[in-house]
Order: C-alpha cells, then sequence, then structure tokens
C-alpha cells in the first residue's frame, strides 16, 4: 500500500530513471528468474478498513511526467477508487498526465472510478495530455468506471502503444467497457484483445472519438457487449482508424433507446474514415442496423469504410451504409453478397469450427466459444485477396526493423501471403479439420497460441475426446527441440498452460501437440530479448 495511514490521496509515484520490479521469491540471481504469475507482488489500495473500499487510495500507481526510463514491471494494481472531485476521479489504478512510462507484466484488476457528476474516465487507467506509455503483457480485469472506459481512457493527444493486453470484463456506465481514445488519442495496438466488456451505454469493446486515428494490428473482439450501439467498437467523428489482421466474434449492440438506435453489433463508423485489411465479422448481433458493419455519416462528416479482403458471415445484416457514408469494398466474402462491391464473394467460408454463444444462447457470458476462423483447405477465401492491400508494416510485427515492408504476418504470426495470394480475413493458409470420431485419439483441438508474436509469456490450450498421453514439444526452425513442456497421461477435457520462454533467439518456432496417433502443430514467433 502506498500509505501506512489513511490519506487517500497517497501514490505509489514513478521516477524518470527508476525501475520497481515484483515477481520474486527471494532466491532468485537475476531478473530473468522471476516469475511474477508464481509470485504476485500487489500495489493496493485498500489503506483504511480492509475490505471497505469507501476509504481507498484515488490513484494506485502515478505516471505523470515521465519517461520510458520510469519502469513498472511484474504487479498486480487494484483496490483504487477514484471517486473524488477532478482530478481524483479520473485513472483509479494509473494515472499518468503528460507522461510516457513503461509498463509491463501488469494485471491492472477490481479498480473503480465514479463521481456524481458522470466525469470519471479510466477506472484501471487514465493518460491525459500527451501521455503515451509503453504497455507489454499487461491485463485489464474487472475495472469498472461509472462514466467512460473501465479500462484504459486516453484523452488529449495521448497515444500509447499497447502489445500483448488482455481487456477483460471490464465495464463502464455510459461509453466503452473496454478502451477509450479521444481528442486526438491514437494508440498503437499489436496482439491485443477485448473480451466481454460491457458498456450500459455506447461501446463494449473500444471507443474511438474526436480525431483519433488508432492503429490495430492482430487484435481480437470477443463478446463484448452494449446497450446501445457498437458492441465490438465505434468509430466517431474525424480520424483515420486503421484494423489489420482482426477477429469481431459474438459481440452485441442492444441499440436500446439511443437516439436513431441502428448502430452494429460488430463496429459502428460514425463519420469516420476506417480502413479495414484482412478482417472477419461472425455471428454479431445488432437488434436494428447492421449487426455486422454500420456506416453513416454524422454531422455533415461522411462516413468512409475501406474494407479489403475480409470476410462477413452470419451476422444477420452484413454490411449497412447509411445516408451519403461511403463503404468501397474489394476482395471479400459476404454473406447475400454486396452488389456494390468488386470482387465480392457469396459462399461458405468453410472455418474450422464455427463459433457459438454456449448453452445459455447469450453471447458476452462465461460459456462463449469463439471458434476457429482459420479457413479450411477447400475454402473459396483462399487465394481470394489481394496482397497489394497491404499497408506498411509501421508497427513492426515481425521484430525485423523493416517498417517499410507491408505487413508480413497473420494473426498467427505465420507469413501473410502464401500461395498465389492473399487468403481472406486475419489467417493466411488452409487447414485440416479430421473427421474422426470424437471417440477416438484423433478427437483433439488444438487452440491458437496467444500472444503471437510473444516473448515473455505463452498462454497454450488443447482438448482431448479422450484420456491418453500427450506430448507438447516446442521445435526451432531447424527441428531442435528447445523445451518439452508436457509428456504424461492427460484426461479428456481441456487443458490450458502458460510457457515462460527461456532466452531463446527471435525466429519462427513450431509447436507440436501429440496425442495418440494425432499431431496437431502450431507455429509461434518470438521477439527479441
Amino acid at each position: 500500500m502506498p500509505t501506512d495511514g489513511t490519506d487517500r490521496a497517497a501514490t505509489f509515484l514513478l521516477r524518470s530513471g527508476v525501475a520497481l520490479y515484483g515477481g520474486f521469491d527471494g532466491t532468485e540471481a537475476s531478473l530473468d528468474a522471476r516469475d511474477w504469475v508464481a509470485h504476485s507482488t500487489t500495489l493496493s489500495g485498500d489503506i483504511g478498513v480492509p475490505g471497505n473500499d469507501t476509504d481507498n487510495v484515488y490513484h494506485v500507481v502515478t505516471g505523470s511526467g515521465t519517461d520510458a526510463t520510469a519502469v513498472l514491471d511484474g504487479f498486480s494494481v487494484t483496490a483504487a477508487r477514484a471517486d473524488g472531485n477532478l482530478p481524483r476521479n479520473r485513472g483509479g489504478g494509473m494515472r499518468t498526465i503528460g507522461g510516457s512510462p513503461t509498463v509491463r507484466h501488469v494485471v491492472f484488476h477490481d479498480n473503480y472510478a465514479g463521481d456524481s457528476n458522470f466525469a470519471a474516465f479510466g477506472a484501471g487507467m487514465f493518460n491525459d495530455r500527451g501521455s503515451s506509455p509503453t504497455l507489454v503483457d499487461v491485463r485489464f480485469e474487472r475495472n469498472v468506471s461509472e462514466s467512460v472506459a473501465g479500462g484504459m481512457a486516453n484523452r488529449n493527444d495521448s497515444s500509447p502503444t499497447l502489445r500483448d493486453v488482455v481487456f477483460l470484463e471490464n465495464e463502464a456506465g455510459q461509453l466503452a467497457g473496454g478502451m477509450a481514445n479521444e481528442s486526438g488519442s491514437s494508440p498503437v495496438l499489436v496482439n491485443v484483445r477485448f473480451e466481454r466488456n460491457h458498456s450500459a451505454g455506447w461501446t463494449g469493446g473500444m471507443d474511438n472519438y474526436d480525431d483519433t486515428s488508432p492503429r490495430l494490428y492482430n487484435v481480437q473482439f470477443f463478446g463484448n457487449t452494449a446497450a446501445n450501439y457498437g458492441g465490438g467498437m465505434t468509430n466517431d467523428t474525424n480520424g483515420e482508424p486503421l484494423l489489420v489482421n482482426a477477429l469481431f466474434v459474438g459481440n452485441t449492440a442492444a441499440n436500446g433507446g439511443a437516439v436513431n438506435a441502428v448502430g452494429a453489433g460488430g463496429l459502428q463508423n460514425n463519420g469516420t474514415a476506417t480502413t479495414l485489411v484482412g478482417v472477419t465479422f461472425v455471428a454479431n448481433e445488432a437488434p436494428s442496423g447492421a449487426d455486422g458493419l454500420g456506416n453513416r455519416d454524422k454531422d455533415g462528416n461522411p462516413g468512409t469504410v475501406i474494407m479489403r479482403d475480409a470476410i462477413f458471415w452470419q451476422n444477420g445484416d452484413e454490411l449497412v451504409n447509411e445516408e451519403d457514408a461511403r463503404l468501397d469494398v474489394s476482395h471479400a466474402l459476404v454473406e447475400g453478397g454486396y452488389a456494390d462491391g468488386t470482387a465480392v464473394l457469396d459462399a461458405d467460408p468453410r472455418f474450422a469450427r464455427m463459433p457459438s454463444p454456449g448453452a445459455d444462447a447469450t453471447w458476452g457470458t462465461a460459456d462463449d466459444d469463439y471458434g476457429d476462423l482459420h479457413l479450411r483447405t477447400d475454402s473459396p477465401a483462399l487465394d481470394s485477396g489481394d496482397a497489394a492491400h497491404l499497408p506498411a508494416d509501421l508497427a513492426d510485427l515481425d521484430g525485423d526493423g523493416d517498417t517499410a515492408e507491408a505487413v508480413p504476418v497473420d494473426l498467427d504470426g505465420n507469413a501473410r501471403v502464401l500461395g498465389t495470394a492473399l487468403d481472406l480475413g486475419p489467417y493466411e493458409g488452409g487447414v485440416t479439420v479430421s473427421n474422426e470420431p470424437s471417440g477416438t485419439p484423433g478427437g483433439v483441438t488444438f487452440g491458437s497460441v496467444y500472444p503471437n508474436p510473444a516473448r515473455d509469456s505463452v498462454s497454450l490450450h488443447f482438448t482431448l475426446a479422450v484420456a491418453g498421453h500427450v506430448c507438447l514439444t516446442v521445435y526451432d526452425a531447424l527441428g531442435r527441440r528447445v523445451a518439452r513442456l508436457v509428456d504424461t497421461p492427460l484426461g479428456a477435457g481441456t487443458h490450458a498452460l502458460t510457457w515462460h520462454p527461456p532466452a531463446l533467439a527471435a525466429g519462427v518456432y513450431w509447436v507440436s501437440l501429440e496425442a495418440g496417433t494425432t499431431r496437431r502443430v502450431q507455429t509461434l514467433s518470438l521477439l527479441p530479448l
């Protein structure tokens, strides 16, 4: 705790040139030996009466006025209550004004922001006035804002960089359960997932408003919900957002009580110029308007969506273009077709496994199955795109230092172009789906390796239809074994583990899952140390 007293203004104050590290058990001889997951180090705002959050600190961590040499690495940040008058109603877990610290291996969870004027921002993190922190391997979980952005809020030209970040089950009372970007704030997101975030107003996942131009690469929006429009994402009023290699699955917008309630379940675009390349929208829902993507002008600003190499399937109303808005579609697969597009297919994309809302038939709940949206080897979407549509790799996804080349990798971290042309959607290459009965050893599913590319932590999960001996092995590009993760009998069901790669060279590795006579392989790209 930042104080042993009762001063709610107490905070852990970051300083340039000072790095704070957590995750030790006391026996390590180096930073590399830490395990911040097994040995959690908690920065808590729960001062005063334990368990009574009304007397907790306003901001657990403050990073104002710092540069990248101010480091927070390996902590859990929790129990803030930012419920005071401005500015103490913004940034519960962490507040940064005019600063750009480095945040790694941190979980911001169960923080709160709220006030009687509905002007609270960023229960997990708030960045303002040119703050552009760098976040790597960070999670925002169960943070609640009564107003804007349960997870993170960025205002007034604050443009953080996020890599390998998860927004899970954050909530907002008015706008943006996961993340809100306003007033020229244009973050860069790489390998980021928004899952089951909720807004009682607009935009469940990520909201971009007023001249914001975020860049999103390899991003997933799963099961986010909004009481009004923009289940997954809303782009509103100017700006030029870019999304490359993205999935939108099971996002919902109830459109209840909204003015002109015709917003989209997946992505709503209002008076903004948005570009989508290599995206897939499946099973998004909205009771009125567009289930998949909605596009309209706003206050004289024409809404423009340029969509390339995309798949829209089983969203209901796939694409809705209103008023004087412009929707430019080329090289895509759209259920029901799109007459005004170029090279648009209307055929079953043949995904490896379709998503499902689970037994409760409701998206945004814990039993959601987001499916496996890799394309089968007989998919009509294979080689139906155009590699010329790929933008420059400004985020350097493959870590080779070349930001002028076209985006080189897909959502899995594999080469973005295989065969004769670009594949539609975020994945490249077809997969073979086993037709063996589920009661045989062949009933094995190897889920996606996440994040990918990665460096410090990799999550893997797989499902066995029947019990059997399992080997999970990592090989380098030359076929040499570098790690044996599992070599033991396991029961039927889903299994998950986290691997912390040792000091391996950057590059492509193979993760092999063997169960009975069945072998499944995923590729993994490791970033430089």
